[in-house]
């Protein structure tokens, strides 16, 4: 009842949001803050924002995101706290149910009243941040959220679990169906080197997560109380960058499958009272609840009540094929501690007090790749993984009546699959399970409960880095970009000689099919297969893919000599030729709509020599694919790159740190901004640009400094 994690909760843990004390908020408070911290923009854009204390660098960070990304911000927090139907109507009540459902609004509350004074005071100044960026820039109109309550950030992180839903193969539409009759409605790849593999002695870290384009931004934040940390937060918000490094260590993240969710048959049987259900010898009361969805009209706003019913295995969200009741439970839903997590990551200074980080266990996914000033290197299949009796499936609705259906904690990190300092000298992971991290060391399958891994699978990235790590001599920052950037197809071969085979088999029954294709065929046979935006070869050999890929994912196999035909004959109905440059029809440039399917040849575009991440490339780059379906037909032959290495960053750690970094378009989401799109040509060439960590660094390439409500930045 259950499938592999998709990127896209990579793209949700990313879009990370944040809160604000409504209670200590005063104006007063806020102008403290705001002559506390200094925002230095550099030549890109990029804010380093320094603080006398944490706090005030948090208030910096909130103000400078808030200028070049405050819609999206507030977009996260909507959709967050459960009130996404107020700004889009129908479409946004699935979203809303979900949200009341697992009583975010109540958890995050209750979370937000226990935090330690420290990371409290964080959560209220991000808060005032925002608050204050609207108080001082009135011309800005938010379409909902007006003043920002301390509990947000932590409902947002809680939202980062609903990922699991598909795991659970629990959909929209199957809960909004069950709890409200009349409503209807996620790739990533790390590297760490150590000292062995490197010219200059020094351990090395990429970090490169796969999601939107339009996402990540960029921000390094430093106080005088010892925080310095430079890196990335998602589309949403975040009070701390979910990765990056500070000047002794550094990490990064990429998706895995850890099964952090389980499905519950609850069997109502009692004889004579039906909100009975079994568990053990016993029988509980469910517990009932409600609340209601407001939701826009074209004739104002209305109210629809909502009544939710949970056990102890989680609420009760759809039935099974046998009528049956299911309730859901995810991981660390209540346990809550992400943003803690994250700040003591951030403030780490040695393996060992990142470790202590770590132990926080409130990450609920994500493989961890992490490198330091000592040479250390380590991976880490990371997630909150409840512990479960082995005997049970739990890959299907398990009987919620058995007791030992119940989970028995969580796994420590010592439980974990790790890998630290092999004798190779890398660690790699492109989503790919943990016991391929390397090519010869690798943590045992047989040490682990099989839950652990199940949903995680092999990918052709995994495969590629490990052929190019393993071959890597004496590398310096400028070979690891380049193999960051490698255009090798990994998966041509093999899927060339499928075609190759049924060409061959077609041939001897019907030469004259064969001949009409056989200039293109001869062309791809002898393609050196590394894509490029001058080559024909990649041209036909994506669509191609594309075409294949995506009919197997309607549950339909296309022969590969029929695609192929398919794609030629597309090509000269929409080209006039197949013979077409992959730079011609697939290019890279920022426009409003972030789903806009086709580039605009009036605009400045770039071409790009990246491929869809499937077939093995390092460079991942791809268009809207999903709009293909559900007839395998591409829209057209005009595509815009959106999503792939959204971004990365190459550290080394020596004696002064030393990175580089790109982001696919820029820092600001205002069109008139210079930083709109100042990285995209840069990233469309697979090139990194300078990180300025230190002052000195900063300084020399210094745009501008103010405190917060000084100027208006654009």
């Amino acid at each position: 009842m259950k499938q592999k994690f998709h990127s896209l909760l990579f793209s949700l843990v990313l879009c990370l949001s944040f809160a604000c004390n409504t209670t200590d908020s005063t104006p007063s408070t806020a102008e403290k803050l705001a002559k506390e911290v200094t925002i230095y923009r550099d030549i890109y854009g990029i804010p380093h924002v320094k603080g006398e204390t944490d706090e005030s660098t948090i208030f910096g960070f909130a103000y400078a995101r808030a200028e070049d990304h405050f819609e999206k911000i507030e977009s996260t927090l909507i959709e967050s706290i459960g009130r996404l139907a107020e700004v889009k109507g129908e479409a946004g009540k699935a979203n809303d149910v979900r949200v009341k459902a697992f009583e975010i609004e109540r958890l995050s509350k209750e979370e937000y009243k226990s935090l330690d004074p420290k990371v409290k005071k964080l959560c209220d100044a991000y808060a005032m941040g925002l608050n204050y960026y609207l108080k001082n820039n009135p011309e800005v109109s938010p379409q909902l959220l007006t003043q920002f309550e301390p509990w947000y950030i932590l409902a947002e992180y809680k939202r980062n679990s609903f990922p699991a839903l598909a795991e659970a193969r629990l959909n929209d539409d199957m809960i909004v169906e069950y709890l409200m009759d009349d409503i209807k409605s996620i790739g990533s790849n790390a590297f760490a080197l150590s000292g062995k593999k490197t010219k200059s002695n020094n351990a090395m870290l990429v970090i490169n997560p796969h999601y939107s384009y339009d996402g990540p931004y960029e921000v390094q934040l430093t106080s005088d109380e010892g925080l310095n940390f430079y890196g990335m937060v998602g589309s949403g918000g975040g009070i701390i960058p979910v990765m990056g490094h500070n000047e002794h260590l550094g990490w990064s993240w990429t998706v895995n499958g850890p099964d952090v969710a389980d499905t519950y048959e609850i069997q109502f049987d009692h004889p004579e009272d039906s909100s009975l259900y079994r568990f053990g010898e016993e029988y509980l009361e469910v517990e009932t609840y409600q609340d209601s969805i407001k939701i826009k009209t074209d004739s104002g706003f209305m109210h629809q009540k909502v009544t939710f019913r949970k056990t102890i295995h989680g609420p009760i969200l759809t039935e099974s094929k046998s009528g049956k009741p299911i309730s859901l439970k995810i991981a660390g839903l209540e346990k809550g501690g992400m943003l803690k997590q994250l700040y003591h990551m951030a403030l780490s200074a040695d393996l060992s007090s990142f470790k202590e980080a770590l132990r926080i266990n409130s990450l609920i996914v994500h493989n961890i790749t992490y490198a330091d000033d000592q040479g250390n290197i380590l991976y880490l299949y990371n997630g909150i993984i409840p512990k479960r009796d082995t005997s049970l499936n739990w890959q299907a609705p398990v009987d919620g009546s058995l007791k030992q259906s119940q989970w028995q904690g969580y796994h420590s990190l010592e439980e974990l699959p790790q890998l630290l300092n092999p004798e190779c000298g890398y660690v790699q992971n492109c989503n790919n399970k943990p016991f391929t991290t390397t090519t010869h060391e690798n943590p045992n399958p047989e040490d682990y409960p099989d839950y652990m891994t199940y949903y995680q699978g092999n990918t052709n990235r995994g495969r590629r880095a490990k052929i190019m790590l393993d071959s890597m001599q004496n590398v310096t920052m400028a070979s690891l970009e380049a193999a960051k950037f490698d255009t090798y197809v990994h998966n041509a071969n093999e899927n060339l000689q499928a075609l190759m085979k049924e060409v061959i088999e077609v041939n001897r029954t019907d030469p004259e099919r064969i001949a009409k294709i056989e200039e293109p065929l001869k062309l791809l046979q002898s393609w050196d297969k590394y894509s490029s935006s001058e080559s024909v070869e990649t041209t036909i050999f994506y669509i191609w893919t594309f075409k294949s890929f995506y009919q197997q994912r309607i549950g339909t196999k296309l022969p590969n000599l029929v695609a192929f035909e398919q794609t030629i004959e597309k090509l000269e109905n929409e080209k006039g030729s197949w013979k077409v440059k992959w730079g011609d029809i697939y290019r890279h440039q920022r426009v409003l709509d972030p789903d806009q399917y086709s580039f605009d040849s009036l605009e400045t575009s770039y071409p790009i020599d990246g491929g869809i991440s499937i077939t093995g490339i390092m460079f991942a780059s791809s268009g809207k694919f999903e709009s293909y379906l559900p007839d395998v037909g591409l829209k057209g032959l005009d595509i815009r790159a959106q999503g792939g290495d959204a971004y990365v960053s190459i550290v080394e750690f020596g004696e002064q740190v030393k990175a580089r970094s790109i982001i696919p378009y820029g820092e600001s989401d205002h069109p008139e901004s210079e930083h709109y799109d100042d990285q995209a040509e840069l990233y469309a060439q697979g090139k990194l640009k300078p990180v300025f960590f230190t002052m000195d660094e900063i300084e020399d390439n210094l745009k501008v400094k103010y405190r917060p409500g000084e100027v208006k930045w654009k």
